[in-house]
């Protein structure tokens, strides 16, 4: 999936498909999207762009594409946030944790939180 990047659009019909429980049809997107603000087409076009992608998918039934993700919201995910730290952060997850402490965007929560994972971490080596 690496490389293949999604727009804000695309991620909110993403978000439809993850949240089901079965394959959609194009009607069933439609009335799940909040403000359902986009006219049918715009819908369609957006499911057909991230089947090109192989982020959703679909099969027939019937007459009907039934949509579904082809990938989970985890991996999408973990492969935005390789891309980020890719981009940004020279691969570095250090650079990019120094980068949230050095402009207090952590939380004393977070920082314990981060302990105690590396410190769960470092027992188990």
């Amino acid at each position: 999936m690496s490389g293949r990047k999604i727009t804000e659009s695309e991620y909110e019909v993403m978000q439809v498909l993850w949240a089901a429980e079965r394959p959609l049809e194009l009607g069933e997107v439609m009335k799940r999207l909040p403000e359902n603000k986009w006219a049918r087409n715009t819908v369609a076009t957006l499911l057909s762009r991230l089947s090109d992608k192989g982020i959703a998918s679909h099969e027939k039934k019937g007459k009907y594409n039934m949509y579904y993700a082809a990938v989970t919201k985890e991996d999408y995910g973990a492969d935005e946030t390789r891309s980020l730290l890719g981009r940004l952060y020279d691969g570095s997850i250090k650079n990019l944790v120094s980068s949230l402490y050095n402009r207090n965007a952590l939380t004393k929560e977070d920082i314990a939180s981060l302990r105690e994972m590396l410190d769960s971490e470092s027992k188990d080596v």
